[in-house]
């Protein structure tokens, strides 16, 4: 009762093609280019797949394309006005800036500078930017270093107060 598996000319070669996991965009372009008029030979090739698993692919076009349509995200998102691009903007430089002198930054610092530019850009665009207040608040500071793309910067908080009269008598002493 010897009951031994044949192996297969591939497995003996060790040219067994591993399953590879196809991405709906990749789906997607293959479908693509078969509709612009190419060859399923030369989209297979392309893609490094057989033409079974092309085939496949375009004979599920309409289930294929149904998915992606439904899987596509609704984005909410807050429209910033004109005055807090532009302060966001300039709150950006003036963070960089700082850091590049290497100026220790504080939460409370940034959200009273936003506050700052915010106010002076109101007054500056007049009565197109009447809405809203702007109060910085934490929310704000991470989505807005989100949007900046800011994330080397290190926000510090309020450091203890120094000792003045140790201060004063250190270079005495040194």
């Amino acid at each position: 009762m010897n009951r031994s598996k044949c192996k297969s000319s591939s497995d003996v070669a060790g040219t067994v093609k591993k399953r590879q996991e196809i991405t709906m965009e990749t789906k997607v372009k293959i479908i693509e280019r078969m509709e612009q008029g190419e060859k399923m030979v030369d989209i297979s090739h392309s893609y490094n797949m057989n033409h079974s698993t092309t085939g496949m692919i375009l004979k599920n076009t309409d289930k294929i394309m149904e998915h992606v349509k439904s899987a596509v995200p609704t984005i909410i998102s807050k429209k910033h006005g004109k005055v807090m691009e532009e302060m966001e903007k300039l709150l950006s430089v003036c963070i960089q800036d700082q850091h590049q002198c290497r100026v220790p930054l504080s939460l409370m610092l940034i959200q009273e500078k936003a506050k700052s530019l915010y106010e002076d850009l109101k007054k500056k665009h007049g009565e197109e930017s009447e809405g809203a207040s702007f109060n910085a608040s934490h929310g704000w500071f991470h989505g807005f270093m989100a949007r900046a793309n800011i994330h080397n910067i290190k926000v510090t908080d309020e450091a203890e107060s120094a000792d003045m009269v140790t201060a004063r008598e250190f270079p005495k002493s040194l």
